[in-house]
């Protein structure tokens, strides 16, 4: 760790705590914190607080949020099934700031890993589509894995500069989510190594890039929409004064007073600021209200026909209207209209499988929705379980047919039954031995 950076953070850090430093220096000694926050699409809190096998306290940001110090909870049922999804608690946060109660489109910019994509569809109507969006094509896979797992559906992920989005969408969004890219300084405390890398240049070409994100947000607002910005640092140039210039720039926006927390630091009123002095890692969060401007409507896809495809949902899922869409030989269902964007598509909706020659194939993602209802369904007992996972097959007298697996009513994946045994399609990256 280089002596000079960790000098020019500490000289930085009394400017933004001030009387509070010799705290802030004092937490920063300390474990950083770890949490989780509660998947309730999935199913009602209490019911998937009984499977949690670790231990773990609340927090006092938000209720669906948990503190815990085990490190193994990526190999824990819950995770497996989907019920949590492990984000440090001041992270919940953004997504819990706007109104959703009107919110039928909104995009995630950067969306990777899928923390907040995740979180804000737990509160928007299942009528409602998100666009979740990262330009960083490996982070966009991890993206795309994380929202399969959790069982979201309406949902396109893509793999796009933001800015392309105004092209076709300028004035079409009720809500976007701005999670920028940062300095990490509120992160130094998990990650010391962000200090290596720590500079003054740094900080003002993130800044930069903020700022045009901010642009891309604005131009994507329809009037009466919201813009969550938030980042993972302290630095004035990427936060207060970011949004600053930004109401500067754009008089017809408009900053939404978010409740104090304790200890709060922000230097803006009405935004929040959060650090290891409110027993959590480093976040700012404002809210922002577009009052003048376009209400477009967005071009929506068109949708396809397929006679094996929509046989196959016809004898498998209890569904009366969906919408059908295809990319090559790949399919995809959406209970609501999708975007008719065209490129850098990772998944749309859920994804339902390919055509092999004339064969339909059934895909893992679909299984794993919260949104579909299955004519098969086969829940494994503890034992089964263990057997599932390490993508043993298993003994079952039903009729031969595709079956959803699940535990605990809760899905896991799917496989094919016939002559009493339930072949494993248990994704292989999937399985562990336990």
């Amino acid at each position: 760790m280089s002596t000079t950076n960790k000098e020019l953070f500490l000289q930085r850090a009394k400017t933004y705590f001030e009387e509070d430093y010799e705290r802030f220096i004092n937490e920063l000694d300390k474990k950083a914190s770890s949490g989780f926050f509660i998947n309730s699409k999935k199913g009602l809190k209490e019911d998937i607080l009984k499977l949690v096998d670790f231990e773990y306290t609340d927090s006092p940001f938000n209720e669906n949020s948990y503190y815990h110090n085990y490190d193994s909870i990526g190999k824990t049922k819950v995770y497996e099934l989907g019920l949590i999804y492990p984000q440090d608690v001041e992270s919940c946060l953004p997504a819990f700031t706007p109104d959703v109660s009107d919110v039928k489109l909104a995009i995630d910019l950067c969306a990777a890993p899928g923390g907040k994509s995740i979180n804000i569809l737990n509160r928007l109507a299942d009528d409602a589509l998100l666009i979740s969006n990262e330009i960083n094509y490996k982070r966009a896979g991890a993206l795309v894995s994380n929202l399969e797992r959790m069982g979201l559906s309406n949902v396109m992920i893509t793999n796009l500069k933001p800015e392309t989005f105004t092209k076709q969408f300028s004035g079409c969004f009720d809500l976007v989510l701005l999670d920028a890219p940062c300095s990490g300084e509120g992160m130094i405390r998990k990650y010391p190594e962000i200090m290596d890398n720590y500079n003054l240049g740094n900080i003002t070409d993130l800044a930069s890039v903020q700022s045009d994100l901010l642009d891309t947000a604005y131009k994507l607002l329809k009037k009466g929409g919201q813009l969550v910005y938030s980042t993972c640092t302290y630095a004035f140039e990427e936060d207060e004064d970011q949004i600053n210039n930004f109401l500067n720039k754009y008089s017809d926006m408009e900053l939404i007073e978010l409740s104090d927390f304790k200890d709060n630091k922000a230097k803006l009123k009405g935004t929040l600021k959060y650090s290891p002095i409110t027993q959590s890692e480093g976040q700012y969060i404002a809210l922002l209200r577009k009052n003048e401007g376009d209400i477009k409507t967005p071009k929506y896809r068109k949708t396809v026909k397929n006679q094996v495809v929509e046989k196959f949902i016809k004898n498998n899922i209890n569904i009366d209207k969906y919408y059908l869409y295809s990319i090559d030989n790949r399919y995809y269902l959406s209970l609501t209209e999708l975007l008719d964007i065209r490129d850098h598509i990772l998944n749309m909706g859920v994804y339902l499988g390919e055509l092999v020659k004339d064969r339909f194939e059934p895909s893992h993602s679909l299984y794993r929705s919260n949104q579909l209802f299955f004519k098969n369904v086969y829940d494994l007992n503890d034992d089964e379980y263990l057997k599932f996972i390490n993508g043993q097959e298993i003994d079952c007298n039903n009729d031969n047919a595709y079956y959803q697996v699940s535990y605990n009513k809760y899905s896991l994946g799917f496989g094919k039954l016939s002559n009493g045994k339930l072949k494993n399609k248990y994704p292989k990256g999937l399985r562990r031995v336990v």
